[in-house]
């Protein structure tokens, strides 16, 4: 992939990183040392590598969600605006579904986790580190303690952001895209992601610029970007060319097939007692075979002078069922 040098390979998947991460994460060590000294430069670090691992388990997720699908993952991609898993599954949007939801998860999972570990380690207990706008440093704890805060916070912004804003590509939105796929086929599904999307980008984006959080406003400018590309795409009739709907099997997007509705009771009463009516049926013809063929056996052997009268009218209905007269 073009602008990005490969770091290994984590659990048999590639791992490479964007050139621009580097540069961003030298950025804010000067500021971080400039403000603060070595202490910030302490604190940089430790809050860095919560973040990338943090942004590593996230994609490994989704990673082993969609391997788990039957499907394949290529690789992992490190930029500033956290990580980029390249996978491949079956394309149903109920398997994307899986697929996205589960990188948040693992977010919250690991925010739970850090939360446990302040709870075993005796920290005084406060609400406000659930609380991701709150003061990240006010707290009577020890260093180490600190770096556990960090990740609870940091990890609960991740989780929380990703799943409840529903703008593509972020995975709350690759959650609706696939979602309106299922419910209303793929063309209104774009159609409505942008209508969505637009004002979700825009907010992000001049927040993030306003609070001189330069990250978050690139985030809004990339949902604006992906939004005006959907809709775009989704007028020239060419979404096959979008990777948010390039996967999707023909049988689950048709845009001109109507979702068959669910029946009513009344309807599935009915169907089941047809088919009971028709076991019957079956069944009553099996045995009117069966008392044939034994019929037919004792004339082979005695004649027909040594037929029953009831054997008779067997003979006689089973040779008008063949005729179709009632």
């Amino acid at each position: 992939m073009n602008w990005t040098f490969p770091a290994g390979r984590l659990f048999g998947i590639s791992l490479r990183v964007h050139w621009i991460l580097p540069i961003s994460i030298a950025i804010y060590y000067a500021q971080a040392v400039s403000r603060s000294g070595i202490w910030g430069l302490e604190w940089m670090t430790v809050t860095t590598l919560i973040y990338l691992v943090s942004v590593l388990i996230h994609e490994l997720a989704h990673c082993w969600m969609a391997i788990g699908l039957g499907g394949h993952a290529e690789q992992i991609v490190l930029w500033p605006l956290g990580g980029l898993s390249f996978v491949h599954h079956s394309g149903a949007p109920r398997d994307q579904i899986k697929v996205s939801v589960v990188g948040p998860l693992a977010d919250l999972l690991i925010a739970a986790a850090a939360a446990g570990i302040l709870l075993l380690t005796h920290a005084p207990w406060s609400w406000d580190y659930l609380n991701p706008f709150g003061e990240w440093w006010p707290y009577p704890l020890t260093t180490a303690q600190g770096f556990v805060l960090h990740a609870l916070k940091l990890n609960l912004i991740i989780g929380l952001f990703q799943l409840c804003v529903p703008a593509y590509p972020l995975d709350g939105g690759q959650m609706l895209v696939a979602w309106l796929t299922l419910r209303y086929g793929r063309q209104r599904a774009a159609v409505v992601n942008s209508f969505i999307a637009f004002p979700i980008g825009g907010a992000l984006a001049v927040w993030g610029f306003a609070i001189g959080d330069f990250f978050l406003g690139l985030i809004g400018v990339w949902v604006l970007f992906e939004a005006y590309q959907i809709r775009q795409l989704a007028r020239w009739g060419d979404l096959d060319a979008h990777p948010a709907f390039a996967q999707t099997p023909e049988f689950d997007y048709m845009p001109d097939r109507e979702k068959p509705r669910r029946k009513g009771w009344l309807a599935r009463w009915r169907e089941r007692r047809h088919e009971r009516a028709r076991a019957r049926e079956a069944q009553g013809a099996a045995a009117l075979r069966e008392e044939v063929d034994a019929i037919l056996d004792k004339v082979s052997r005695v004649g027909l002078g040594g037929l029953t009268a009831h054997e008779k009218r067997i003979l006689d209905e089973a040779s008008k069922r063949s005729r179709g007269e009632p």
